[in-house]
């Protein structure tokens, strides 16, 4: 495929939701998809920044200082705002505990990557605030934030108690901001959450004695034996033991995976080159179908194999290209790449935002901005080069 047509048509997407107050998730007005998102934004922006395109780094900082300027008194970061201020959200039918990881990442990036260094003094105290109602989110004070239902990016799937994903975040805003701010306290407590994933999420018998819920890892492991990804996510009752692509890919990028090779490889086997955001896909046999069911707002949209039930999202497979790329190689990122682009390109650069994960048919919302970032993210890091963490 013509890599200057499928960059081209990515960046001409990005510029279109490029807003006065930052990145729009979609440039159609579908449901509540034209605010400034988060997760949406900082996404984008990271894209922006390996793109190294001007104007659209000055977009990722619009999209900071519009969610930074709506953070709570207590460190809540906006889910969305909408472009006439007149409504912030911090969650629908839950609170989202991604969206102050998110934020403090891609400040942190866009310090990192421009020299700019003052927007990062100009929200000291909010990265205080934020770092706070994480450490409140420990509940048992053994550095692992508990996530309600609906509480992250995944917010009509399964997934609740202490989800991986959360966790590998904050560990990545930890870390990020404890160095450009000197914090060693920060710095102590991303090692400290690096133990608690290695110890919870692992099942391997080097840590079936320890972590939260040791009985409930063993008769896993016993049942289902040992896995080389990490699992997407436990509660009280047990673990959910699905795989979760972008959690385990952002973990190895974040450096923090125990097998990095042996979870991509496993990938590879067992999933294919473009991966479904989970796995295996529940069908209605499944007794977690029920929680599926009744989990959205307008519509149902987790069928078997579409949306997150299965679903291929070429925004996932983008961070899962790059964990490909700096885990293997080159040629093994390159083939998820040239993937990604022929998902983007039907119906003539739609960009939808997610695809059947059988069909490959679009599923989802068509003008999806994080779906072009996810291409150009994977794209320029292979042929500029880009980090999240050096």
């Amino acid at each position: 495929m013509d890599l200057q047509i499928a960059n081209d048509k990515a960046l001409e997407l990005l510029r279109k939701a490029s807003h006065k107050m930052g990145f729009l998730a979609s440039t159609l007005p579908t449901d509540n998809y034209q605010r400034i998102w988060a997760r949406d934004g900082v996404i984008c922006g990271l894209a922006a920044l390996a793109s190294r395109e001007q104007d659209l780094i000055e977009t990722f900082k619009r999209t900071l200082l519009t969610l930074g300027k709506h953070i709570s008194p207590y460190g809540n970061v906006p889910s969305n705002v909408d472009v006439q201020e007149s409504k912030v959200s911090y969650g629908g039918l839950a609170g989202r505990a991604d969206t102050g990881s998110w934020w403090l990442i891609g400040l942190s990036l866009y310090s990192k990557f421009t020299g700019d260094y003052s927007i990062i003094e100009n929200f000291k105290e909010n990265i205080n605030r934020i770092h706070s109602l994480y450490q409140a989110w420990e509940y048992n004070n053994k550095n692992l934030i508990y996530v309600p239902l609906a509480g992250d990016w995944a917010d009509e799937y399964v997934l609740h108690g202490y989800v991986l994903y959360d966790q590998v975040l904050r560990y990545a805003a930890l870390k990020l901001t404890g160095q450009i701010l000197e914090r060693q306290d920060w710095l102590d407590k991303a090692e400290a959450v690096k133990m608690a994933i290695y110890e919870n999420y692992y099942l391997n018998k080097t840590w079936i004695k320890s972590g939260i819920h040791p009985m409930a890892k063993r008769k896993l492991i016993e049942r289902q034996g040992e896995k080389p990804f990490l699992s997407a996510s436990f509660h009280p009752a047990g673990y959910q033991p699905y795989f979760d692509a972008l959690g385990n890919a952002l973990a190895i990028l974040f450096k923090i995976h125990p097998d990095p090779v042996g979870c991509l490889d496993w990938g590879l086997r067992n999933l294919g080159g473009c991966v479904p955001a989970f796995a295996p896909v529940i069908h209605q046999d499944n007794p977690d179908f029920k929680l599926l069911e009744e989990n959205y707002r307008f519509e149902f949209r987790n069928k078997p194999y579409e949306f997150h039930n299965g679903g291929v999202w070429p925004m996932v497979n983008g961070f899962w290209g790059l964990a490909m790329y700096f885990s293997k190689g080159k040629t093994e990122a390159e083939g998820i790449l040239e993937l990604n682009k022929g998902l983007n390109r039907k119906n003539d650069w739609e960009f939808n935002e997610c695809f059947h994960g059988r069909s490959y048919e679009p599923c989802g919302v068509p003008s999806c901005t994080w779906s072009a970032a996810g291409q150009l993210l994977l794209e320029h890091t292979i042929t500029k080069g880009f980090y999240l963490l050096d």
